[in-house]
């Protein structure tokens, strides 16, 4: 794994798992059997610390991942890696099913209107809670019509009516932005 490698989130670390050395895991991934393919990976710990570790064994339990690393075998050896990230270098991120995207993908997608009219950029997009969002910034030339500032709409299908990958652009409902920015643009 090389340091100038970006590296993706595959999974939270939660909890450790009886005696063995296994430890929980949230997956963060389409494909609960991404564990199967996983061998060297790095942990982002919570205090920022990185350590590299091989996967010795995995398996699935409803709907998590149980992992065990090759050099810790007690529940005491993983106390130190709850919640923390497990990451995989970029290259190895698993392409997704037709007409799905990765949210960093979106990032400088142009946006339209129903029409084709083209208002604005993808700044960003954000996980929250509830809804996956994204950052809008218009271009000058419909800040006027809509908002000088940059808004967060959110990513549902009464915003969003179309997403076109090859294209590189998102299809918006005109009359929804609008709801969205503020009356003094």
């Amino acid at each position: 794994m090389s340091e100038s490698e970006e590296y993706i989130t595959v999974c939270q670390l939660m909890r450790t798992h009886g005696v063995k050395g296994y430890i929980k895991a949230m997956p963060l991934t389409h494909d609960l059997n991404r564990h199967e393919k996983l061998s060297d990976v790095m942990l982002k710990k919570t205090n920022g610390e990185t350590v590299q570790l091989t996967l010795e064994d995995s398996r699935l339990a409803n709907n998590l991942w149980l992992l065990k690393f090759k050099g810790y075998d007690t529940p005491e050896s993983l106390t130190h890696f709850v919640n923390g990230d497990l990451m995989i270098p970029e290259s190895e991120r698993l392409p997704l099913p037709e007409g799905e995207f990765y949210l960093d993908e979106l990032e400088g997608f142009r946006v339209k209107l129903e029409d084709g009219t083209d208002i604005g950029e993808v700044l960003g997009v954000e996980e929250l809670p509830t809804v996956n969002a994204f950052h809008i910034k218009f271009d000058p030339a419909f800040q006027n019509a809509y908002s000088s500032k940059t808004i967060l709409a959110p990513w549902i299908d009464d915003c969003v009516l179309n997403v076109d990958g090859d294209g590189k652009f998102i299809t918006c409902d005109k009359d929804y932005l609008k709801s969205l920015c503020p009356e003094e643009r």
